[in-house]
C-alpha cells in the first residue's frame, strides 16, 4: 500500500487569506476600542447633556409628523410620557453633575430647558395649536444640548 506522500505547510492562498483576516480583525479590534475609550472618558455630565439633545430632537420629530400626518396623535402622546421621564428633573441634575463646566454654560443649557420641557409637558399634538413655536424651542434646546454633550 503506497504512502500517502507529506506536503509540507507552505504559503498558499489559504494562508494569505487567513493572515489577511487576522489583520482585518486586529484593526477593527483597535478601532472598536479608541472609539469605546473616547466613550467611557466623557464626564456624566456630557453624557447625560447629550442624551437630554437627543431626547429633545426626538420630541420635535414627534411633534412634527403628528403634524404631518406620519404618526398617529395618540402615538405621538404616549412617545411624550417617554419623554417627560427622560427630561423632567434636568434641571435640577445638571449644576451638580461630575465634569459640569462654568456656570454660565449651565445656565445657557437651563435658559433653553425650561421653554422646551413646557413643549414636552404640553406638546401641541392637536391642529389648533402653535407647534411650530414648540418644534423651534425643542429644536435650539436640542442643537445647544448636543453641541455642549458632544465636547
Amino acid at each position: 500500500m503506497p504512502v500517502p506522500e507529506f506536503i509540507p505547510y507552505e504559503k498558499s492562498s489559504h494562508n494569505c487569506l487567513r493572515n489577511n483576516v487576522c489583520a482585518n480583525c486586529c484593526l477593527l479590534m483597535t478601532l472598536v476600542l479608541l472609539l469605546t475609550g473616547c466613550q467611557i472618558t466623557r464626564s456624566s455630565f456630557n453624557r447625560t447633556v447629550a442624551n437630554a439633545g437627543a431626547a429633545f430632537s426626538a420630541a420635535s420629530t414627534t411633534i412634527t409628523y403628528a403634524h404631518t400626518g406620519q404618526i398617529t396623535s395618540s402615538y405621538a402622546r404616549s412617545s411624550f410620557i417617554n419623554y417627560q421621564s427622560e427630561l423632567s428633573g434636568l434641571d435640577q441634575q445638571l449644576p451638580s453633575q461630575q465634569g459640569a463646566p462654568d456656570t454660565h454654560t449651565v445656565q445657557q443649557l437651563l435658559d433653553l430647558y425650561k421653554p422646551a420641557m413646557q413643549a414636552v409637558n404640553q406638546p401641541c399634538i392637536a391642529a389648533s395649536c402653535d407647534w411650530h413655536a414648540q418644534v423651534a424651542s425643542l429644536d435650539r434646546a436640542s442643537k445647544e444640548f448636543l453641541k455642549v454633550g458632544n465636547q
